[in-house]
Protein backbone atom coordinates (compact mmCIF):
# COMPACT_ATOMS: atom_id res chain seq x y z
CA UNK A 1 0.00 0.00 0.00
CA UNK A 2 1.65 3.66 -0.97
CA UNK A 3 2.40 5.80 1.81
CA UNK A 4 0.64 8.64 0.81
CA UNK A 5 -3.36 9.31 -0.93
CA UNK A 6 -3.36 9.47 -4.68
CA UNK A 7 -4.38 13.45 -3.92
CA UNK A 8 -1.12 13.87 -2.19
CA UNK A 9 1.52 11.81 -4.82
CA UNK A 10 0.02 14.16 -7.27
CA UNK A 11 0.69 16.88 -5.05
CA UNK A 12 4.72 15.95 -4.36
CA UNK A 13 4.73 15.56 -7.97
CA UNK A 14 3.75 19.12 -8.80
CA UNK A 15 6.04 20.17 -6.09
CA UNK A 16 9.02 18.27 -6.97
CA UNK A 17 8.37 19.68 -10.53
CA UNK A 18 8.49 23.36 -9.22
CA UNK A 19 11.63 22.42 -7.68
CA UNK A 20 13.59 20.73 -10.93
CA UNK A 21 11.43 24.02 -13.03
CA UNK A 22 12.89 26.89 -10.48
CA UNK A 23 16.29 25.34 -11.57
CA UNK A 24 16.09 25.75 -15.46
CA UNK A 25 13.52 29.08 -15.59
CA UNK A 26 14.03 32.55 -14.14
CA UNK A 27 11.34 33.63 -11.44
CA UNK A 28 10.92 36.22 -13.90
CA UNK A 29 9.64 34.43 -16.31
CA UNK A 30 6.29 32.18 -14.59
CA UNK A 31 3.90 32.44 -11.82
CA UNK A 32 1.96 29.77 -9.82
CA UNK A 33 -2.18 30.32 -9.70
CA UNK A 34 -5.21 28.75 -8.97
CA UNK A 35 -5.74 25.93 -6.71
CA UNK A 36 -2.33 24.99 -6.50
CA UNK A 37 -1.46 28.41 -5.64
CA UNK A 38 -3.50 28.67 -3.02
CA UNK A 39 -2.53 25.00 -1.76
CA UNK A 40 1.02 25.63 -1.28
CA UNK A 41 0.71 29.47 -0.34
CA UNK A 42 -2.62 30.26 1.77
CA UNK A 43 -3.35 27.31 3.50
CA UNK A 44 -5.85 25.61 1.56
CA UNK A 45 -6.76 22.39 1.97
CA UNK A 46 -8.29 21.77 -0.83
CA UNK A 47 -6.29 19.36 -3.30
CA UNK A 48 -5.72 20.24 -6.89
CA UNK A 49 -5.43 17.11 -9.50
CA UNK A 50 -3.77 19.65 -12.18
CA UNK A 51 -1.47 22.99 -11.92
CA UNK A 52 -1.81 26.12 -13.61
CA UNK A 53 0.64 28.75 -14.51
CA UNK A 54 1.50 31.70 -16.02
CA UNK A 55 4.54 32.13 -18.66
CA UNK A 56 5.88 35.29 -20.18
CA UNK A 57 8.96 36.22 -21.88
CA UNK A 58 10.30 32.52 -22.50
CA UNK A 59 9.42 31.13 -25.99
CA UNK A 60 7.44 28.01 -26.67
CA UNK A 61 10.04 25.82 -28.16
CA UNK A 62 11.83 26.46 -25.59
CA UNK A 63 9.35 25.93 -22.87
CA UNK A 64 8.02 22.97 -24.52
CA UNK A 65 11.77 21.44 -24.24
CA UNK A 66 12.41 22.63 -20.53
CA UNK A 67 9.10 20.63 -19.41
CA UNK A 68 9.75 17.58 -21.29
CA UNK A 69 13.66 17.32 -20.12
CA UNK A 70 11.87 17.36 -16.63
CA UNK A 71 9.98 14.86 -17.09
CA UNK A 72 11.89 12.74 -19.38
CA UNK A 73 15.02 13.11 -16.54
CA UNK A 74 15.90 9.67 -15.26
CA UNK A 75 17.24 11.53 -11.76
CA UNK A 76 13.73 13.36 -11.39
CA UNK A 77 11.98 10.17 -11.78
CA UNK A 78 14.66 8.73 -9.09
CA UNK A 79 13.47 11.21 -6.98
CA UNK A 80 10.04 10.47 -6.59
CA UNK A 81 10.13 6.84 -6.10
CA UNK A 82 10.48 6.74 -2.55
CA UNK A 83 7.22 8.78 -2.60
CA UNK A 84 5.71 6.15 -4.20
CA UNK A 85 5.30 6.92 -7.84
CA UNK A 86 7.47 4.37 -9.99
CA UNK A 87 7.34 5.78 -13.21
CA UNK A 88 5.76 8.85 -15.16
CA UNK A 89 4.45 8.84 -18.76
CA UNK A 90 5.01 11.88 -20.60
CA UNK A 91 2.45 13.21 -23.05
CA UNK A 92 3.47 13.29 -26.94
CA UNK A 93 4.22 16.19 -27.25
CA UNK A 94 3.18 16.11 -30.93
CA UNK A 95 -0.20 16.23 -29.96
CA UNK A 96 -0.44 18.18 -27.36
CA UNK A 97 -1.31 22.03 -27.60
CA UNK A 98 1.27 23.49 -27.79
CA UNK A 99 0.83 27.82 -28.85
CA UNK A 100 1.50 31.12 -28.41
CA UNK A 101 -1.60 31.84 -25.98
CA UNK A 102 -1.28 28.16 -24.10
CA UNK A 103 1.28 25.39 -23.59
CA UNK A 104 -0.58 21.85 -22.18
CA UNK A 105 0.80 19.01 -20.87
CA UNK A 106 -1.19 15.71 -19.92
CA UNK A 107 0.70 13.20 -17.62
CA UNK A 108 0.19 9.72 -16.29
CA UNK A 109 1.97 9.10 -12.90
CA UNK A 110 2.02 5.03 -12.20
CA UNK A 111 2.21 4.53 -8.33
CA UNK A 112 3.83 1.78 -6.96
CA UNK A 113 0.29 -0.23 -6.42
CA UNK A 114 -0.03 0.13 -10.50
CA UNK A 115 -2.71 2.84 -10.26
CA UNK A 116 -2.45 5.51 -13.53
CA UNK A 117 -3.10 8.53 -11.96
CA UNK A 118 -3.70 12.02 -14.23
CA UNK A 119 -2.38 15.21 -14.04
CA UNK A 120 -1.78 18.04 -15.83
CA UNK A 121 0.61 21.06 -16.42
CA UNK A 122 -0.66 23.86 -17.98
CA UNK A 123 0.89 27.25 -18.85
CA UNK A 124 -0.77 30.30 -19.98
CA UNK A 125 1.25 32.66 -22.09
CA UNK A 126 -1.62 35.81 -22.33
CA UNK A 127 0.76 37.72 -19.46
CA UNK A 128 0.91 38.02 -15.77
CA UNK A 129 -2.78 38.96 -14.17
CA UNK A 130 -2.22 40.57 -10.86
CA UNK A 131 0.81 41.23 -8.69
CA UNK A 132 3.55 37.98 -9.09
CA UNK A 133 5.30 37.75 -5.23
CA UNK A 134 8.20 34.94 -4.68
CA UNK A 135 8.07 33.45 -1.44
CA UNK A 136 8.48 29.63 0.04
CA UNK A 137 5.93 27.08 -0.27
CA UNK A 138 4.06 26.72 2.93
CA UNK A 139 6.18 24.52 5.62
CA UNK A 140 2.99 22.54 6.40
CA UNK A 141 3.33 21.01 2.70
CA UNK A 142 6.71 20.52 2.56
CA UNK A 143 6.81 19.32 6.20
CA UNK A 144 4.32 16.39 4.52
CA UNK A 145 7.19 14.84 2.25
CA UNK A 146 10.13 15.59 4.31
CA UNK A 147 10.84 17.81 1.53
CA UNK A 148 13.45 20.81 1.35
CA UNK A 149 12.52 24.44 1.51
CA UNK A 150 11.26 25.52 -2.08
CA UNK A 151 10.93 29.12 -3.21
CA UNK A 152 8.10 29.32 -5.61
CA UNK A 153 7.32 33.40 -8.07
CA UNK A 154 2.81 33.11 -7.36
CA UNK A 155 0.11 35.62 -7.63
CA UNK A 156 -0.42 37.32 -3.93
CA UNK A 157 -3.61 36.83 -2.25
CA UNK A 158 -5.54 39.87 -3.24
CA UNK A 159 -4.63 38.83 -7.18
CA UNK A 160 -5.73 35.38 -6.69
CA UNK A 161 -8.96 36.41 -5.14
CA UNK A 162 -9.63 38.64 -8.59
CA UNK A 163 -8.46 35.88 -11.01
CA UNK A 164 -11.34 33.43 -8.90
CA UNK A 165 -14.30 36.13 -8.78
CA UNK A 166 -13.31 36.64 -12.93
CA UNK A 167 -13.41 32.68 -13.14
CA UNK A 168 -16.51 32.70 -11.32
CA UNK A 169 -18.17 35.02 -13.45
CA UNK A 170 -16.57 33.89 -16.91
CA UNK A 171 -16.85 30.67 -17.09
CA UNK A 172 -19.41 28.81 -19.67
CA UNK A 173 -20.94 27.33 -16.44
CA UNK A 174 -20.18 27.88 -13.04
CA UNK A 175 -17.30 25.57 -11.04
CA UNK A 176 -18.05 25.14 -7.44
CA UNK A 177 -14.58 24.83 -6.95
CA UNK A 178 -14.30 28.75 -7.72
CA UNK A 179 -16.78 29.39 -4.78
CA UNK A 180 -14.96 27.24 -2.41
CA UNK A 181 -11.68 28.91 -2.98
CA UNK A 182 -13.17 32.29 -2.53
CA UNK A 183 -14.57 30.98 0.82
CA UNK A 184 -11.35 29.82 1.80
CA UNK A 185 -9.21 33.02 0.13
CA UNK A 186 -11.80 34.97 2.71
CA UNK A 187 -9.45 34.50 5.36
CA UNK A 188 -6.46 35.54 3.58
CA UNK A 189 -7.72 39.35 2.83
CA UNK A 190 -9.65 42.16 4.52
CA UNK A 191 -12.48 42.40 3.59
CA UNK A 192 -12.81 45.89 4.00
CA UNK A 193 -10.58 47.22 0.96
CA UNK A 194 -11.59 46.43 -2.25
CA UNK A 195 -10.05 43.92 -4.75
CA UNK A 196 -8.73 45.67 -7.97
CA UNK A 197 -9.16 44.53 -11.82
CA UNK A 198 -12.65 43.23 -11.37
CA UNK A 199 -15.43 45.13 -13.23
CA UNK A 200 -18.48 46.14 -10.84
CA UNK A 201 -20.29 43.87 -13.87
CA UNK A 202 -18.10 40.55 -13.39
CA UNK A 203 -18.12 40.96 -9.64
CA UNK A 204 -22.21 41.13 -9.71
CA UNK A 205 -22.54 38.14 -12.15
CA UNK A 206 -20.05 35.54 -10.05
CA UNK A 207 -22.58 37.11 -6.32
CA UNK A 208 -25.34 35.47 -8.91
CA UNK A 209 -23.41 32.44 -10.07
CA UNK A 210 -22.64 31.25 -6.71
CA UNK A 211 -26.08 30.02 -5.97
CA UNK A 212 -26.64 28.27 -9.45
CA UNK A 213 -24.04 25.60 -8.03
CA UNK A 214 -26.05 22.76 -5.82
CA UNK A 215 -24.09 20.48 -3.62
CA UNK A 216 -24.23 17.67 -5.73
CA UNK A 217 -21.29 19.59 -8.10
CA UNK A 218 -19.70 20.53 -5.12
CA UNK A 219 -19.57 17.06 -3.62
CA UNK A 220 -18.44 15.34 -6.66
CA UNK A 221 -15.75 17.79 -7.98
CA UNK A 222 -14.22 19.95 -4.82
CA UNK A 223 -15.48 17.47 -1.55
CA UNK A 224 -13.66 14.65 -3.44
CA UNK A 225 -10.32 16.11 -3.54
CA UNK A 226 -9.75 17.26 0.49
CA UNK A 227 -8.16 14.62 2.84
CA UNK A 228 -10.54 12.32 4.60
CA UNK A 229 -11.17 14.70 8.03
CA UNK A 230 -11.68 17.63 6.14
CA UNK A 231 -14.24 15.68 3.50
CA UNK A 232 -16.01 14.74 6.65
CA UNK A 233 -16.77 18.48 8.05
CA UNK A 234 -18.05 19.92 4.33
CA UNK A 235 -19.75 16.88 2.54
CA UNK A 236 -23.26 17.96 3.34
CA UNK A 237 -26.01 19.77 1.80
CA UNK A 238 -25.94 22.21 5.05
CA UNK A 239 -22.50 22.94 5.13
CA UNK A 240 -22.44 23.94 1.65
CA UNK A 241 -25.19 26.33 1.88
CA UNK A 242 -22.78 27.81 4.14
CA UNK A 243 -20.03 28.05 2.20
CA UNK A 244 -22.04 29.70 -0.32
CA UNK A 245 -23.27 32.63 1.91
CA UNK A 246 -19.93 33.36 3.69
CA UNK A 247 -18.88 33.50 -0.28
CA UNK A 248 -21.41 35.67 -1.48
CA UNK A 249 -20.60 37.65 1.42
CA UNK A 250 -17.49 38.22 0.95
CA UNK A 251 -17.50 38.49 -2.21
CA UNK A 252 -20.73 41.50 -1.62
CA UNK A 253 -18.29 43.46 0.86
CA UNK A 254 -14.74 42.69 -1.38
CA UNK A 255 -15.95 43.93 -4.76
CA UNK A 256 -18.82 46.04 -3.60
CA UNK A 257 -21.70 44.53 -5.49
CA UNK A 258 -25.31 46.14 -5.16
CA UNK A 259 -26.82 42.63 -4.97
Amino acid sequence: MDQYSYLQLREVFHLEFLRWFGRKVKADNYAVKGGVNLRFFFKSFRYSEDMDMDACGIEVALLRETVMNILSASAFKDNLKPFGIMDIVPPDVSKAKQTETTQRFKIHLISRSGEDLFTKIEFSRRGFSGKVTVSAVDDAVTRTYRSAPLIVPHYDAASAIAQKIRALAGRPAAQARDIFDLYLLSSQHDASARVGDVSPGAVSKAYERIFEVEFGQFRDTVAAYLAAEDRDVYDSVRAWEEVRLKTAHFIEETGGTDA
